[in-house]
């Protein structure tokens, strides 16, 4: 009989499968957990879209989620070469669905790279 099988014929597992093969479905079960876990809390990015977005004239807005129950308007003037950003608080509480001017930023100090703004 060859090394490594007993009398019937099988191949015996050496030392090293059982942990490789331990190590394998412990990643696996690792990697099923990560997955739902990341769908249950909202964790897939949500992909941008074209219908986001509005254009007219000298104006560009679009809206995106930046926190849970918080959504911002970004709103791009191309004449003035400015960006100013709005959040709105959608969950309840203070200040529900009130507009709030966040940020203004001139886009030629934005893009300046001296590091000022």
């Amino acid at each position: 009989m060859g090394q490594g099988t007993n009398e019937v014929g099988v191949t015996r597992m050496d030392r090293t499968h059982i942990p490789r093969y331990c190590l394998l479905a412990s990643a696996l079960v690792l990697g099923g957990i990560l997955v739902t876990a990341a769908s249950l809390r909202g964790g897939w990015a949500q992909p941008a879209s074209a219908d986001m977005v509005v254009s007219k004239d000298t104006y560009t807005v679009l809206t995106a989620q930046t926190r849970a129950g918080e959504e911002a308007v970004f709103v791009l003037d191309s004449l003035n070469e400015t960006l100013l950003i709005y959040t709105v608080r959608l969950a309840g509480g203070k200040g529900r669905g009130r507009i709030e001017l966040a940020q203004s930023v001139s886009l030629p100090q934005l893009f300046r790279g001296d590091g000022r703004r």
